[in-house]
């Protein structure tokens, strides 16, 4: 291999220690050399100081590895990475450019109103919701006494400060005598009441202009609009904004997949505001902000792995989301390895035991401040339980484990039908609008009233949980829960993680003869068919000279269908 600083050929003092190396677990680096730490003698040692003192630490230096087989692999120099300086050698780490650290590093720092505030434009949706309040019987009873209360006094408010007025031309008449007298002092007091009885008059109008509106939001709750996005449209943005491209056919096939992120509230500068109804201040931005469970692209992408059983790679400086097993099923890999014994001559397998669980839950968050998500607990969440066939002592079954899906979201929930306030004043208006439109007007009140179905609903204006739709077109199709219910996100995306499905052998330090194509192309998908089977590649060690590779792989191996069986808890 041949090493390069800024396109001038350099000499690392380990050079012949240095391999190429590829794990495929979790978030999978494509490729990576043996050691992350490089030492630099001489010519490379006064490169990097001229760069220190030209741009500083805070940039890296590029770096690149040619390959015999003519692979260019492009790294960077990061100084902030623990660089150790001696004095006639540097110690530095070196990481993939455009690369899975490179990205995830970045990534994980970087929010959504950084992007906002460098100029990213976002494409937004408009996600219609109305406020039901669980306990809308009694507050609509409270609020109907109290507003009869409040009229009742101001109506006695009204009549006093008549009565006090007249008292002003009552007391402005002289007293008879010589000289004529005022009662200064008496004009004075009443003066002073009619001034006070002014401004509880328009206490009591504030008071009951909100109330009416309160009262009419709990029997017609009016439509308003949160700012959305899509799943896509962030991430998609997000990546670009780094300098990556994104694709993933799992989002473009759940294309509808929306984030209504946590209300913010507005200032109330203006006295004029008081006037307003309370449920005008609350709005969004259209993207995560720091009140939300995902302010960072970082976080995001997290979160739709963990929702969809979804890994990422980042090759080429493209970031790909997909289903764990998507490459499984368009790869054109094949490999022929040998023993990974070859002393004894035999072969050695595990047994990919931990991945066995003994209960899988998956969930979304439920949110104390909107009651619905309490009330909508079915679609919510999933369990499954992995139970041993044929069992003779019960006291030695060994199925143990609990695989965890917490979605960091909160389902929306969908308006599906009206209310009894609703049926009610539908019947009374269809006869409103029939009498109108007889006589050539153009009424549609049962349409607005219809017009709710499919928004969201919430139980208070401001909630505290980052929200997951499916919307089309802002609204909830009446089958959204079947596309992202907890029950349907499992059999579609972590139904493959069941053992009687996902039961392998595992080999590791497996020698295989390879040639420099092959290595690229598993380096691009790491299912290969192996003595014609698919199997997963885990890691990847190549040893460039020598035109071999060690590889740990899965081999399908059904150790688990027959004894046990998956059963469905809740769903």
């Amino acid at each position: 291999m041949r090493h390069f600083i800024n396109d001038i050929e350099i000499t690392p003092r380990n050079i012949l220690t240095i391999g190429l190396n590829s794990d495929f677990t979790g978030r999978p680096e494509n490729l990576e050399i043996s050691t992350d730490r490089i030492l630099l003698p001489r010519e490379a040692l006064t490169i990097v100081q001229n760069h220190i003192n030209t741009q500083g630490i805070f940039e890296g230096i590029p770096y690149r590895i040619e390959t015999i087989s003519g692979e260019t692999l492009e790294y960077y120099i990061d100084l902030t990475q623990n660089a150790v300086f001696k004095t006639y050698e540097i110690e530095v780490s070196i990481k993939r450019r455009q690369g899975k650290d490179n990205f995830f590093d970045n990534a994980n720092g970087t929010s959504f109103e950084l992007m906002k505030s460098k100029g990213v434009q976002f494409s937004f949706i408009d996600i219609p919701y109305i406020i039901v309040k669980d306990n809308a019987v009694e507050l609509a009873l409270s609020l109907g006494i109290s507003l009869y209360v409040m009229t009742r006094e101001l109506i006695d408010q009204t009549i006093s400060l008549t009565e006090n007025i007249g008292s002003i031309f009552d007391g402005s008449l002289p007293n008879i005598g010589v000289p004529p007298s005022f009662d200064t002092g008496g004009l004075v007091m009443i003066v002073l009441n009619i001034l006070l009885q002014i401004v509880v008059i328009a206490l009591l109008l504030v008071a009951i202009v909100k109330m009416s509106q309160q009262f009419f939001e709990l029997l017609f709750p009016q439509i308003r609009f949160y700012q959305g996005a899509k799943v896509k449209e962030l991430i998609k943005k997000g990546c670009e904004y780094l300098g990556y491209q994104f694709q993933s056919t799992l989002l473009d096939g759940i294309s509808g997949l929306t984030i209504c992120p946590v209300p913010l509230i507005k200032d109330k500068d203006s006295y004029f505001d008081f006037l307003q109804n309370d449920l005008n201040f609350a709005f969004t931005k259209g993207y995560p902000t720091a009140s939300d469970s995902t302010p960072t692209l970082g976080t995001l992408i997290d979160a739709i792995e963990t929702q969809f059983n979804a890994k990422t790679k980042v090759r080429n400086g493209t970031v790909e989301l997909e289903r764990r097993d998507y490459w499984q099923n368009i790869t054109s890999n094949l490999i022929i390895p040998a023993l990974n014994i070859q002393n004894d001559r035999q072969e050695e397998y595990t047994l990919n035991v931990d991945e066995i669980w003994k209960r899988y839950y998956i969930h979304y968050q439920t949110d104390e401040t909107d009651t619905h998500t309490l009330d909508f607990f079915d679609p919510t969440d999933a369990e499954y339980s992995t139970e041993a066939l044929n069992v003779i002592n019960a006291d030695l079954v060994t199925i143990k484990g609990l695989n965890d899906v917490n979605i960091p979201f909160a389902l929306g929930v969908r308006k599906t039908g009206l209310n009894w306030i609703e049926g009610i004043a539908e019947s009374v208006f269809e006869v409103i609008d029939g009498l109108i439109n007889t006589f050539g007007g153009n009424s549609s009140l049962v349409s607005q009233i219809e017009g709710r179905i499919g928004v969201m609903q919430i139980s208070s204006q401001f909630f505290t949980k980052t929200k997951m739709l499916y919307t089309v077109a802002g609204k909830q199709p009446a089958n959204y829960a079947d596309i992202i219910r907890a029950s349907a996100i499992y059999n579609k995306y972590h139904k493959i993680n069941e053992i009687t499905i996902n039961d392998f052998k595992i080999y590791s330090d497996v020698p295989i003869a390879i040639t420099g194509d092959d290595f690229v192309n598993l380096l691009n998908n790491n299912y290969a068919e192996i003595n014609g089977v698919i199997c997963e590649i885990l890691t990847l060690k190549y040893i460039d000279e020598e035109s071999k590779a060690i590889i740990s792989y899965k081999f399908p191996y059904d150790y688990a269908n027959g004894k046990v069986q998956i059963i469905t808890i809740n769903s």
